[in-house]
């Protein structure tokens, strides 16, 4: 087993140097011109130039990759680059901070939303494909599909848009003021305003979730219902919701955790549409209005964030799986 972490953690760091690598890259290749995006309007060649300059813009690109690397800027004669510690990822040129101070003021939203999203659409679609495998082929079974379905065709943007006409602007005419608008309030600073405003942004991604979580859960458990072990216990008289929520749901987890952590890890990197409808202050929010702006430092930042949560993500997701797996235990 401590080989297998070692080489996983071997293969994480690598991937995420090679996402740093691209990502430098594309961003210099997508602004060719970083100073004239981030001078005032009409400025001069000579203001071009300073800027240019002070931003080390004119270095060859493995310079200012170095310099990203193991320096960072220079603030009050600092070193604050991504190998030192605490790492540093760059320097907003738009709003003069540190990234990875902005990033971490984003998090806190962009991790509520997705770990109350991932709370939602798992134990919904844990239990809708229990039903569903118990019900084969019955009205049950066909609902939950034609369910599933319309939230996966369903457009993201759509459904949110759909949620909050009706559950927040109709409501709203009648004087039932159940959701807000948008927004975000902090769980320390008031825990149930926290979860109303998040509740609709919550239902948004669990609805288009669901879609998948569940059919996978059903597949997966109509495969265990066939193994041996299932045919004992049912000849050994084991109740039949014991069958399907004891032994067939916990074999049939293993998929689930996995795409699981896999659609936790991108939540995390920023679920831009949901952010943008409900005006949550997220990572992904940060992202689009520094590409927009071309404050490439925080784009660089919030990809690297987003690639990291991403593996993590993934190794978490191995070792678990790995651990459940008695012949992998090892």
């Amino acid at each position: 087993m401590i080989t297998y972490l070692l080489r996983q953690a071997s293969r994480a760091l690598t991937t995420l140097l090679i996402v740093l690598v691209i990502a430098f890259g594309l961003t210099r290749v997508a602004y060719r011109d970083p100073a004239a995006v981030l001078a005032p309007r009409n400025a001069d060649q000579r203001t071009l130039d300073g800027i240019t300059r002070a931003l080390r813009l004119d270095e060859p690109w493995y310079l200012q990759l170095w310099h990203y690397l193991y320096r960072g800027p220079d603030i009050q004669g600092a070193e604050m680059g991504l190998f030192h510690w605490p790492p540093a990822l760059g320097y907003s040129f738009r709003q003069q901070r540190p990234v990875t101070e902005l990033i971490l003021e984003k998090i806190p939203a962009t991790l509520s939303l997705a770990l109350g999203a991932v709370v939602i659409w798992m134990a919904l679609s844990l239990l809708f494909g229990v039903i569903a495998a118990r019900r084969r082929d019955t009205w049950v079974d066909h609902g939950l599909s034609v369910f599933s379905y319309t939230g996966l065709s369903v457009p993201t943007f759509l459904t949110g848009i759909l949620l909050a006409y009706f559950l927040y602007f109709k409501l709203s005419t009648y004087g039932i003021r159940w959701f807000p608008g948008g927004g975000y309030v902090p769980l320390a600073e008031d825990p149930f305003q926290w979860a109303r405003h998040l509740l609709l942004p919550w239902l948004t991604i669990a609805i288009a979730e669901i879609g998948v979580f569940q059919r996978v859960v059903r597949a997966n458990m109509l495969d265990v219902l066939g193994a041996d072990y299932i045919r004992t216990a049912r000849a050994k008289g084991v109740s039949e919701r014991r069958v399907h929520f004891d032994h067939a749901l916990g074999a049939a987890l293993n998929p689930v955790i996995t795409l699981g952590g896999l659609e936790l890890a991108a939540l995390m990197g920023g679920a831009i549409v949901t952010e943008q409808i409900f005006g949550l202050d997220g990572v992904g929010r940060l992202a689009v209005e520094a590409a927009v702006g071309g404050d490439f430092p925080v784009v660089i930042g919030t990809t690297i964030l987003a690639s990291a949560v991403f593996v993590v993500s993934t190794f978490v997701v191995d070792v678990i799986t790995r651990l459940r797996d008695p012949s992998g235990a090892t």
